[in-house]
């Protein structure tokens, strides 16, 4: 009998932020300060969940409880 698991045919919402922000981060590599509090994949997850769920950042990190604030996300992105 064998034991090994075969993938679902389904995509899953964790895999498809994974698969977006890796592929932001290789094609947009943004470049913050050594001392900065968040990374570049932070930056992006916001930015992805902003556009999945149809709303802004501000919106977005203000109903998350573990996200970075809006302003540092806004900040890094100026």
């Amino acid at each position: 009998m064998s034991t090994t698991q075969q993938a679902d045919s389904e995509i899953h919402e964790d895999q498809l932020l994974n698969f977006l922000v890796n592929s932001l981060d290789e094609e947009v590599p943004l470049s913050l300060a050594n001392n900065a509090e968040i990374t570049a994949e932070d930056i992006y997850e916001v930015l992805v969940g902003a556009c999945a769920d149809g709303t802004s950042v501000s919106t977005l990190c203000a109903s998350s409880q573990n996200g970075p604030a809006a302003n540092t996300i806004l900040y890094h992105l100026r």
